[in-house]
């Protein structure tokens, strides 16, 4: 009697696709493993978005390595969650096992991330997992649904689990080669960091303790201003002298907004909304000398960043456009999605605020120096503002270039990283390494 043929039985999506991922080649880039794990996380548990975070700056902040989103087919990388804003979710991740939370805004361990990332990306159930190598958390696999809120099963939760297990043994494979020489470059950086820092603590008391002597000038010129029996020439240096004072306390609070560690909380914002909704007070702002031109775009996508410290930017890059412009002219500010390409530092999607004036513009050596802070051109420039965008910018996770020649104007551009594509089209840009 002969046999029924004998056929294989279907592979779960889930072993497929912790197969597939450990048959990537031992010499694939970390890069490319984890955008492979989080297309592949997505089709075998029927998520929107999948990403992997790592940690950075001594665990002060995870930073996004891949984010795929299924129905947009499209990867983001470099948004930045910064653990002071989020403690009790952070607090969470250190275990072992994936941490479902089947609503997400009303979890405890993930609840404070409703309002600033969750919701305003339609995201309702959340299944995270720790990336450990050896005893150590370096990382989070994140699994975010879209949707009715999704009860999390046992096979998610393992599958969840396996995947983080993977890429730590990828990640630990790789420590001979990426992860070294990403760790030296890590520590140089937090070397600069670290002098940055103790020298904005410098400032900061220096910067207080000389407000408050101005403010002793300042009251004493007010009371001697009240005397009638003061000669006009004295009157004159009173009026100078208050002046003067008014503008040290000025530049003093100023050095103590630059120097002062950001309490905002970051949030999912859309910067096209974001400009537009401030362009009354940025009108107000820059007076009638200049024209503000903005023509919003249909759909830009979405960064993590505060809203408060976003309109900063745009206020301050658009003031020195002003600025540069003493006769009048036009300053032009646009938003848009781009793709920085390959070769540059650091390529991928990012949303790009410009704002471009025709004034009088920079020479090379200006241009390198433009975000040192306390550095300036201007008469009475306290050499602060493009310090405060450079920072604010750093924060996000993001970079800052100008673009500029003598009478020809200046373009600065900032890019944010996305946590949400666009549905427009995104344009491919490219920035020269020496554009800083």
């Amino acid at each position: 009697m002969p046999q029924l043929p004998i056929h294989p039985e279907p592979r779960r999506a889930t072993e497929a696709a912790r197969l597939e991922l450990t048959k990537l080649p031992p010499e694939t880039r970390l890069i490319e493993v984890f955008a492979r794990a989080c297309e592949l996380a997505t089709e075998a548990i029927r998520v929107e978005r999948v990403g992997v975070w790592l940690y950075i700056e001594n665990k002060t902040a995870l930073r996004c390595a891949d984010l795929y989103e299924y129905s947009k087919n499209e990867h983001s990388t470099g948004a930045l969650l910064r653990v002071a804003e989020f403690p009790v979710y952070f607090a969470s991740l250190n275990i072992r096992k994936a941490l479902p939370a089947e609503v997400a805004a009303t979890d405890p361990r993930t609840a404070a991330l409703a309002a600033a990332y969750m919701t305003p990306l339609g995201i309702t159930s959340m299944l995270d997992a720790g990336i450990f190598v050896g005893a150590e958390l370096v990382g989070v696999v994140c699994h975010e649904h879209a949707g009715p809120p999704r009860e999390w099963t046992t096979e998610d939760r393992d599958f969840a689990g396996s995947m983080a297990d993977l890429l730590a043994l990828r990640i630990q494979a790789a420590e001979v080669t990426e992860l070294k020489a990403a760790l030296r470059n890590q520590e140089d950086r937090l070397v600069v960091v670290e002098k940055a820092e103790a020298l904005e603590q410098m400032a900061a008391g220096l910067a207080h303790d000389f407000r408050n002597l101005l403010v002793v000038v300042m009251g004493n010129a007010e009371l001697l201003a009240l005397r009638d029996d003061l000669a006009p020439d004295a009157r004159r240096l009173i009026e100078g002298l208050s002046a003067a004072a008014d503008r040290g306390v000025d530049l003093a609070n100023e050095l103590l907004e630059f120097t002062t560690p950001s309490n905002h909380q970051s949030t999912v914002l859309n910067l096209a909304d974001a400009t537009g909704e401030f362009l009354p007070v940025l009108k107000a702002a820059i007076g009638a000398t200049c024209t503000v031109n903005y023509k919003r775009p249909a759909r830009v996508g979405h960064v993590l960043i505060d809203k408060n410290q976003f309109t900063r930017v745009l206020l301050n890059l658009s003031v020195n456009a002003r600025d540069a412009q003493p006769n009048g002219g036009e300053i032009r500010i646009t938003v848009a999605p781009v793709r920085l390409s390959a070769g540059t530092d650091a390529p991928g999607n990012y949303i790009m605020l410009e704002v471009r004036d025709h004034g009088v513009g920079m020479d090379t050596k200006t241009r390198r120096r433009a975000f040192e802070p306390f550095f300036t051109t201007k008469k009475n420039g306290t050499g602060v503002g493009l310090a405060i965008v450079r920072r604010v910018v750093d924060r996000a996770g993001g970079m800052v270039r100008i673009e500029s020649q003598p009478g020809r104007g200046t373009a600065v551009q900032a890019f944010f990283p996305r946590v949400g594509a666009s549905s427009g089209e995104t344009t491919e840009h490219r920035v020269l390494p020496d554009q800083y």
